[in-house]
């Protein structure tokens, strides 16, 4: 308040405004540790929960890769089977994003493919298997819905957006200000209107 009333009437000089590009790009894919991360921040549940409906969606309903997975990538000889898989997915809230993808050509040289760093088994992702989301659980549509979500993510480019700081004086005190302005969506439409990961918490 003391500051406020200082400064009150006062010329506000701006003395610097520096903008910058700025690119965010997608989350890796998810491994069991992260997708139980995530399931444990947003729908409370615990690894052994996540773990057990994860085993459904890929024993049962054959809709998700296997999750016993300690690696975030793919290797190459997935990569011809990524628009099955998007066929397959392409439903419900998911039909609209993915259908973006399904008529354009992949990434030529994808991030999250490397066979170096698949040891037994590939980053959790949709099978090629359609799928019926009335005949799953509550618990099964949400960790199917995390991996989707990331999995469409990955295939879509880096979120653009201009970075503007700006600094200023009145009555001898200094000011600082900055903010954001979105230039591309990118993946970030995936998950728009929704808390998608701690990479955009961090940001």
């Amino acid at each position: 308040e003391a500051l406020a009333e200082k400064i009150k009437g006062k010329e506000f000089r701006v003395y610097d405004v520096k903008a910058a590009d700025k690119a965010t790009p997608p989350p890796m894919l998810y491994d069991l540790t992260e997708l139980q991360r995530d399931a444990n921040k947003q729908y409370q549940m615990s690894a052994k929960d996540t773990l057990s409906v994860m085993q459904r969606l890929y024993e049962n309903h054959k809709v998700l890769t296997y999750p016993r997975t300690d690696s975030r990538y793919l290797t190459a000889d997935i990569l011809p089977t990524i628009k099955e898989r998007l066929r397959a997915c392409s439903i419900g809230p998911y039909k609209l994003l993915a259908g973006r993808l399904i008529n354009q050509p992949l990434p030529a040289k994808p991030s999250f493919v490397n066979d170096k760093k698949v040891s037994d088994h590939h980053a959790i992702i949709p099978t090629e298997q359609f799928v019926q989301l009335d005949h799953m659980t509550i618990d099964e549509r949400r960790i199917y819905d995390l991996v989707v979500r990331r999995f469409l993510a990955v295939l879509y480019p880096a979120c653009e957006y201009e970075q503007t700081a700006v600094e200023a004086t009145a009555a001898g005190e200094h000011f600082y200000a900055s903010g954001n302005h979105m230039v591309k969506m990118g993946w970030r439409a995936v998950y728009e209107g929704m808390n998608s990961s701690d990479e955009e918490e961090e940001e």
